[in-house]
């Protein structure tokens, strides 16, 4: 590819910059140089050399061997006198347990030592997640040992007890349950069937209770789409691994969905391919803003939101028209002819030809086609992408509603919540409660929060920190987190889950179930004190079956151990679309078609990572980079290339962004695959509570439409963006900018690699490194990258594994962020629509290290079963590996870190691995602690070690898996085979360095005459 002015343009590059061939910025430069591609940076503010300061690292060395190693502040050392039976010193226990984000629950596994959590994964017996969860998951770790976290009641903001608490609170519901008064409850939704029988208890003995079950991100859209075409507002279950062809209108269910680890181990179980005959599934997505889904896409085209509802119809029309697929009875076609081929295409800018193939693609498939509709698109866009289903065939089969969620209560919207308390602000209620909701954060019209409860006699706040609502709260009470709680959840009619304490509470708190059983009983109710008693009472009277071979406690241990309980559900007949419901959205959609907005859109979503911000104060989470953006630490503002260039506007101004009347300002960031004329903002950031959260990005939440401002949809609004005239760094952790004109990552279609003739290039290494003898095991991985999403679940797995620090936002920008593993982002193709290519780079544990050559003091070394190793106290930080290290995945810990920290924080080190002082060089190993707690084990057992039964944190973690951990040397492994296959390549392998994990080119799917790539 060559530019303007004659020079060669590299395929893949990673920043505009790069794209245009500009020489790299200083940040740029500075971010290189702590990778160990030049010389280091100086400190902030103090110049201090490397030789500087290695002289204070050996003062400061000299002076830890001076002092105790009992500091007082570490807290207090409790002996073990005591041992539970279950319990052996140095050896893990695992329980089953369940994690609730919304309307979603997670089967997980959570690994204990010595009575505290260290690490937590998927649980291999749930039937949906098999053995994967959601990164958020893993990374709610780190809230239990949060040293924000409430300790105990607070009234008027000074510590009390309990009883002081209750004392205050029960004469007020027993006065409000006497007058039939008012009570407002707002609670996230209620997938748990026991706790709905909580609050019906409650209820009971206060009539006025009214409660509101809602979640930010609920879009009313589906919804009400979902009431109108089939009288049930419910969320199907969409099966993608019997989907050959999926359309994904401003859908992001491989990112920010709630339902991400099941849709991505089902969407990529269709793309494997194990040979040249083999067939993938086909990624049709339609978004304005580039998201995790987008950059999986084999089609992607970047279109205004507002778009979407009429190419769904335009599509209905094609497929009745063209293809011959019948329209629902009763439904005319006439209601479809606003919607053209011709001018849809006009509309999205994109070729006809290519739309065409979009709808035969979705014709053959049939039944086995799947079209999804995003949370923030309006009601008419649902509507169209259930029309299309229907047509299809897809309802019964890829469409399953008869296992769809069905929450006991909610989700509501923030706009329902809105007009519950402008009821409230009219009447006045006796109570205003709020149990594990921060609606003083997320409601975007602040007044109308605080001036609707500022009459309530109490005002009281459940949950784990003290957040903006707590703040306006003067009854604070702590409750457990969650894996201090007993629980049970229902997402599908055939599946519940259940959730059982890891550890006992850690402070002075009570679940938040117990609170209200309390009151309740506190108030007449018979019911027991406790919530295990409760749960376990229900299950045997409404679970567990008088019928059942066995008794009930051995039926509730065996639930217990295995976390799930499955149960046949009643067959559903595939759902009839009520016509009224096509002809209304038909005719909303043709006058949005006939005026499209000319002006800029703003789309407000969810964070891939702090989600709707209650993951905000959690580092693992702010330091995780975005998978498309690669930022980190904040929200910036994203922005077309043309759009940019149009307003003259660069990376890293401030803009201000002003819709709905009211206006921000944020950082720019020029996003590749921007859709022109639209703006997206992530949700989630500009905390004001939380000693990691405050100030960390803008709160975009003001911007949420409601009332009449939410017409359409809350997440969509009209905008205007202006320059502030300031700058602002954002802190992006992909910085190396250039593969270097190597060929590092590999990419082709699915017709080349059919080919017969088709061959890698294989380049031979050079080497004077003798070849080296493994006399067991050789340990080696292979990834593949059709299979990965990019999703970064891997990253914060093996962050949680092996004691990794989270640095902050500065030293991000100075290229110091400390992660063993990172996912490189890869462009490849036009700025205004690129292809992505996602690629986990880690130690690759390199045969012929150049990193072991170099080192002065042999801190790291070759193992004999070919492990990289690391000696931590031989390090003495000369950086001479991370120069040496042609993959810069070697990380020097400038700072203190993790070493100083002390309880509660310190609790969530794995003991297994080793907490790294300030001033070595730090990085992957495979989990090395992972692979000797097997071999003993195994050798204990007097055998040899199984094919895949040692699995590193990152493949444990990964959706997809798309990683795979075994021994080269066994060629019946799975690690061998992949290596061996035609699609695997070894990166930067003429180097001579041996490199032992082993990358399979990624495959594409475009459709014949599309726009795929031949790499």
């Amino acid at each position: 590819m060559m530019r303007s002015d004659g020079r060669r343009r590299l395929r893949y590059w990673r920043s505009l910059a790069e794209y245009h061939g500009l020489p790299p910025t200083e940040e740029e430069r500075v971010a290189e140089a702590a990778h160990g591609a030049a010389g280091p940076p100086e400190f902030p503010g103090d110049g201090v050399s490397r030789r500087r300061f290695l002289g204070l690292l050996g003062a400061s060395a000299a002076l830890a061997a001076g002092a105790s190693c009992s500091r007082a502040e570490r807290g207090t050392i409790v002996p073990y006198t005591k041992r539970p039976p279950e319990v052996v010193p140095g050896v893990a226990n695992h329980y089953a347990s369940t994690f609730q984000e919304g309307t979603s629950a997670f089967g997980v596994l959570v690994k204990v030592r010595e009575g505290r959590p260290i690490h937590i994964e998927g649980n291999d017996e749930h039937p949906e997640f098999a053995g994967k969860t959601h990164l958020r998951a893993i990374a709610d770790l780190l809230r239990l040992y949060d040293p924000d976290r409430l300790r105990r009641p607070l009234l008027y903001g000074k510590p009390a007890t309990w009883a002081e608490a209750d004392g205050r609170i029960v004469p007020l519901l027993r006065a409000a349950a006497a007058s039939r008064g008012p009570v407002l409850l707002v609670t996230g939704a209620v997938v748990s069937p026991t706790r709905m029988a909580v609050l019906e208890d409650l209820r009971r003995v206060l009539p006025g209770l009214r409660h509101v079950a809602v979640e930010p991100l609920a879009g009313p859209g589906s919804r009400d789409a979902a009431v109108a075409c089939f009288g049930e507002a419910l969320t199907p279950r969409l099966r993608f691994d019997r989907a050959d062809v999926i359309l994904a209108l401003e859908s992001d269910f491989l990112g920010s969905d709630g339902q991400a680890p099941i849709a991505i181990r089902e969407f990529v179980s269709r793309r494997r391919v194990e040979g040249r005959g083999d067939s993938m599934s086909r990624l049709w997505v339609l978004e304005a803003g580039m998201s995790v889904t987008g950059t999986n896409a084999d089609h992607r085209l970047p279109v205004r939101p507002s778009a979407s509802a009429a190419v769904a119809f335009a599509l209905a029309r094609a497929l009745h028209e063209e293809h011959g697929i019948a329209l629902p009875a009763g439904l005319s076609k006439e209601v479809l002819s606003a919607f053209g081929l011709d001018a849809i295409a006009g509309r999205v800018n994109a070729p006809r030809a290519l739309l065409d193939a979009l709808a035969a693609d979705l014709a053959k498939a049939g039944r086995a086609a799947l079209v999804v509709a995003g949370p923030s698109l309006p009601a008419e866009a649902h509507v169209a992408s259930s029309l299309l289903n229907v047509m299809l065939g897809a309802e019964g089969h890829t469409v399953d509603a008869a296992a769809a969620c069905r929450p006991a209560a909610g989700p509501a919207t923030a706009e329902d919540l809105a007009a519950a308390l402008r009821e409230a602000k009219a009447g006045g209620v006796a109570a205003a409660i709020f149990w594990g909701v921060n609606p003083a954060y997320w409601l975007p019209d602040a007044a109308l929060f605080k001036s609707a409860i500022a009459r309530a006699p109490a005002r009281i706040f459940i949950g784990l920190d003290r957040d903006e609502t707590a703040e306006d709260c003067p009854i604070v009470l702590p409750e457990h987190h969650w894996l201090e709680s007993w629980g049970d959840y229902e997402t599908s009619e055939d599946l519940l889950s259940l959730e059982q304490p890891a550890i006992g509470p850690l402070y002075d708190t009570r679940q938040g179930e117990e609170i209200l059983l309390g009151w309740a009983k506190a108030l007449g109710a018979v019911v027991p004190a406790g919530y295990r008693e409760y749960l376990k009472a229900r299950w045997r009277r409404e679970v567990y079956s008088a019928a059942s071979p066995v008794p009930f406690e051995s039926f509730w241990s065996a639930a217990l151990h295995d976390g799930v309980l499955r149960r046949p559900a009643a067959p559903a007949s595939p759902r009839a679309i009520r016509i009224a419901a096509v002809e209304t959205a038909a005719s909303a959609a043709a006058v949005e078609h006939a005026a499209p907005g000319m002006g800029l859109t703003l789309l407000l979503h969810p964070a891939v990572t702090v989600y709707d911000g209650r993951y905000a104060n959690n580092g693992w989470l702010q330091e995780l980079p975005d998978p498309v953006t690669t930022v980190t630490w904040g929200n910036p503002a994203r922005l077309s290339p043309a759009d940019a260039r149009r307003l003259g506007l660069e990376d890293g101004d401030v803009v201000r962004l002003e819709a709905r009347g009211r206006s921000l300002e944020v950082p720019l960031l020029v996003q590749p695959g921007q859709a022109e004329g639209t703006v997206s903002l992530a949700l989630g950031y500009g905390r004001s509570t939380g000693s990691v959260a405050t100030g960390v990005g803008v709160d975009a939440w003001p911007l949420m439409g409601t009332g009449s401002d939410a017409a359409g949809s809350p997440f969509l609004a009209a905008a205007r963006l202006t320059s502030a005239g300031t700058r602002a760094e954002t802190a992006t952790a992909q910085m190396h900018r250039s593969m270097e004109g190597r060929d590092i990552v590999r990419s082709l279609t699915l017709a080349r690699y059919a080919k017969a003739g088709f061959e890698q290039e294989k380049r031979e290494p050079a080497t004077l490194f003798p070849a080296q003898e493994f006399p067991e095991h050789k340990w080696g991985m292979a990834i593949d990258l059709t299979a990965c999403v990019g999703c970064g679940g891997c990253v914060v797995a093996c962050q949680s594994e092996n004691n990794v620090a989270v640095v902050g936002p500065e030293q991000v920008r100075r290229g110091r962020a400390m992660h063993w593993m990172r996912i490189d982002r890869y462009f490849d193709g036009s700025p205004d629509n690129p292809r992505v290519v996602h690629q986990p780079m880690l130690c690759q544990q390199c045969d012929s290290a150049p990193c072991e050559t170099v080192c002065p003091v042999n801190a790291t070394t070759h193992s004999p079963d070919g492990l990289n190793q690391m000696a931590y106290n031989r390090c003495v930080g000369t950086r001479y590996c991370a120069n040496n290290c042609p993959y810069k995945v070697r990380r020097f810990n400038f700072l203190e870190y993790t070493a100083a920290k002390t309880e509660p924080e310190s609790l969530v080190f794995n003991p297994e691995v080793t907490v790294r002082p300030r001033g070595v060089m730090e990085k992957c190993t495979f989990c090395v602690q992972r692979i000797d707690d097997v071999r003993q084990r195994a050798k204990g057992e007097g055998r040899a070690v199984r094919d895949g039964e040692i699995v590193p944190a990152c493949a444990a973690a990964c959706p997809a898996t798309a990683i795979v951990f075994g021994d080269l040397k066994d060629p019946t492994s799975e690690v061998s085979r992949l290596a061996a296959s035609d699609r695997g390549y070894r990166v930067l392998e003429e180097l001579g360095v041996k490199p032992s994990v082993t990358y399979l080119a990624r495959l594409t799917n475009p459709a014949k005459g599309g726009d795929g790539h031949e790499g």
